[in-house]
């Protein structure tokens, strides 16, 4: 891609992830969903623009959010783990074990969850057991790492439909 194009194709993806972001702290129900979205965008910089700039999209989508939004736990889903996941998995995918491969991305989930929810506790104060009582650790970590596998999977079919049909598409038009 050319520079200039590059460049604009990354500020508008790093304002769309801000304004799903925002979308996700103004509707409850959305605030899981949205970083979610946030890191299949990631996939098409990350396929058409490269490393650098995925990662200088998700740099300015992280700060302009932590800024500018007040729901913090959409956000921080989105800082420790959705933002900066695709472009790490295609590193995690280079490994050999399959195996090794699966522990490795639920270990990185784990710990993006797990520090997700202690900052929002500890530092924001948000009650953490007001559902569920002293079953709301377990259940969330089941639940989020059941999420965690189809959002694997879904993530692999996005990018292989992408590079396969729709990369060839855009690249012609950025030339």
């Amino acid at each position: 891609m050319k520079r200039s194009v590059t460049v604009a194709v990354a500020g508008v993806t790093a304002a769309l992830s801000v304004l799903l972001l925002a979308l996700g702290s103004v509707i409850w129900v959305l605030a899981y969903i949205m970083p979610l979205l946030c890191g299949i965008l990631m996939i098409m910089i990350y396929q058409s623009a490269g490393a650098k700039t995925a990662w200088l999209v998700f740099a300015a989508v992280s700060v302009l959010s932590l800024i500018l939004l007040n729901d913090k736990e959409s956000v921080l889903l989105y800082v420790l783990f959705f933002g900066y996941y695709p472009p790490v998995r295609e590193r995690i995918d280079r490994l050999r074990s399959p195996f090794l491969r699966g522990v490795l991305k639920l270990l990185l989930f784990n710990a993006g969850v797990v520090a997700t929810e202690l900052l929002c506790t500890y530092v924001l104060g948000v009650p953490f057991e007001l559902f569920l009582g002293k079953w709301s650790a377990p259940v969330l970590l089941l639940a989020a790492n059941l999420i965690f596998v189809i959002y694997e999977r879904l993530l692999r079919l996005l990018t292989l439909l992408y590079v396969k049909k729709y990369k060839p598409r855009i690249d012609k038009y950025f030339k």
